[in-house]
């Protein structure tokens, strides 16, 4: 018990040490600080205000001028380039880069790619008449590993049937 009341002294020691060091630091507080002095400021010399008088401007006259009429020049013609050709397996030499393919045929309707074995798999479907003539690149590490055609036989519209059945 006498040891937790020596320590409790020894802390408020500490304290009250602090502060007095703080008290003694501060540079302005009423017991330590002499009053401070005060300057009275100079009279600031009178503004001088000018009176100006406010002239308001005549109006500019008011001139009518016929207005011209301009047409507008026609647009320019659209003109579209035409479609890249439709690549035939014939045409797809094996070994081709990928850029060939794109530069020649240009952007596939479809295309994906996955990984196989550590290599880049690439899959180019180019499509035209609605998807019934297709042509199937198969790509791998850029170059073309293969190449297929797929043709769906024409089936007349109106037709009730299911699709299998308008093959056979």
């Amino acid at each position: 018990m006498l040891k937790d009341g020596v320590v409790l002294v020894v802390i408020c020691l500490i304290v009250l040490g602090g502060l007095a060091v703080w008290w003694t630091q501060t540079p302005a507080h009423p017991l330590t600080a002499a009053a401070p002095q005060m300057q009275e400021p100079a009279p600031a010399p009178a503004p001088v205000v000018k009176k100006v008088a406010k002239v308001k401007p005549a109006p500019p006259p008011v001139v009518e001028q016929p207005v011209a009429v301009v047409a507008a020049p026609p647009p320019p013609p659209v003109v579209q380039a035409p479609p890249p050709p439709f690549p035939a397996v014939e045409q797809i030499a094996s070994g081709s880069h990928e850029t060939a393919i794109t530069d020649k045929y240009g952007d596939p309707a479809l295309s994906a790619v996955t990984s196989s074995g550590g290599h880049m798999v690439e899959t180019f479907v180019y499509s035209r008449n609605r998807g019934r003539n297709a042509t199937v690149i198969r790509l791998e590490d850029g170059k073309v590993a293969a190449a297929y055609s797929q043709a769906e036989p024409f089936v007349p519209s109106g037709m009730s049937a299911p699709r299998r059945y308008h093959a056979q």
